[in-house]
């Protein structure tokens, strides 16, 4: 596949809080400003394009969307309990770990397929929603959690 376009667009971030079960600081939760970018690489369609820019972005934003301005849990991960409850007539998710306890409105949380909130694995995440529109190219994802941390899931 010898041609490779890349999204890299300052739009292409979202804010997200989060923390990871085995770290010491980051244990906490806390939050980043993330950047996302992402490459397709084909062949050349009828109109000599790998993919149409636009609807690469569009794609993109819309999995940006959903995490923007939300609280990241991993949904699959065997050491952090979650837990969905009403209180009163509010919907609530509580999270357990490391003797520590959280409870946050349900709709201010993501609960992702993963097993960590590590960048590395948002990046396979973002992957995975991507490769569903552009099944026939080869993909690769890169996430900063800040400048110069930068994890990439590529096939």
């Amino acid at each position: 596949m010898p041609y490779t376009v890349r999204i890299s667009d300052p739009r292409c971030k979202f804010s997200a809080s989060h923390f990871l079960y085995e770290h010491d600081k980051c244990s906490r939760l806390h939050g980043h400003n993330y950047a996302v970018n992402a490459e397709v690489s084909g062949e050349l369609n009828e109109n000599f394009f790998v993919v149409d820019f636009y609807e690469l972005k569009s794609e993109l934003f819309a999995i940006i969307e959903e995490l923007d301005h939300a609280i990241l849990i991993p949904s699959l991960s065997k050491n952090i309990v979650v837990e969905k409850f009403e209180k009163g007539n509010l919907n609530q998710i509580k999270v357990q770990f490391n003797g520590k306890y959280y409870e946050f409105p349900s709709q201010d949380v993501r609960l992702l397929p993963i097993q960590a909130t590590t960048a590395e694995l948002l990046s396979n995440l973002i992957h995975s929603k991507l490769k569903k529109k552009f099944q026939n190219f080869k993909l690769c994802i890169e996430v900063a959690e800040s400048d110069g941390s930068i994890a990439r899931y590529s096939e």
